[in-house]
């Protein structure tokens, strides 16, 4: 059977974890890897003192993610990934798909950005949130200055720019503007039709 790599992308605050939660419920056969994950260890290891330092901490923290993921691709397996992956990331994600001879599986999370906008605001409020993921300024024991939020232009001016409908594989777009109107089951059924048998 073809090694599955199922891409869980699109805006932020669109409700990834939790549409990634849903489905390795469903198949329980798929493991996470969250670059998420692996951003945060950096976090608390280097910190950072502003957003020069901090976009230095990021590029370090998403190499190690892709050094990382091949080795959990050469285990073998069945993997989800999820982090808003975009136009950049594709042909590091190409690379690793070729080299481990896995099969790709897109699911883009979009919707209306006034909306997601707040909900990207809201999610960041949550106390639970990494710190690192808001802060300009950020040591694990030490000093935290939280950097200014997004405007709604600049929230949907960076998610036209990054672009996440980067479609590796067979994809599926999922409209997350209203929570109780997306299309679960129409996601299971795209899922059901590749991933089974």
């Amino acid at each position: 059977m073809a090694k599955r790599l199922l891409i869980i992308t699109g805006y932020p605050g669109s409700g990834k974890s939790f549409i990634s939660a849903m489905i390795v419920r469903a198949f329980p056969s798929f493991s996470t890897f969250a670059y998420d994950d692996v951003k945060e260890e950096w976090f608390d290891r280097l910190g950072f003192d502003g957003m020069e330092e901090k976009s230095r901490v990021n590029d370090r923290s998403l190499m190690d993610y892709w050094q990382r993921l091949g080795e959990r691709m050469e285990a073998g397996g069945d993997l989800l990934i999820e982090y808003p992956f975009c136009r950049k990331h594709v042909a590091a994600l190409k690379a690793l798909i070729d080299r481990y001879g896995y099969m790709p599986y897109t699911v883009v999370l979009a919707g209306d950005p006034a909306v997601l906008w707040q909900r990207f605001a809201r999610r960041d409020a949550v106390s639970d949130r990494h710190p690192g993921h808001i802060c300009s300024t950020y040591h694990r024991d030490g000093e935290r200055i939280i950097a200014p939020r997004l405007s709604l232009e600049e929230y949907t001016r960076d998610c036209a720019e990054k672009d996440y409908f980067i479609n590796l594989g067979p994809s599926i777009t999922l409209d997350m503007s209203d929570l109780s109107r997306v299309d679960h089951q129409g996601l299971l059924a795209f899922l059901h039709a590749r991933l089974d048998g």
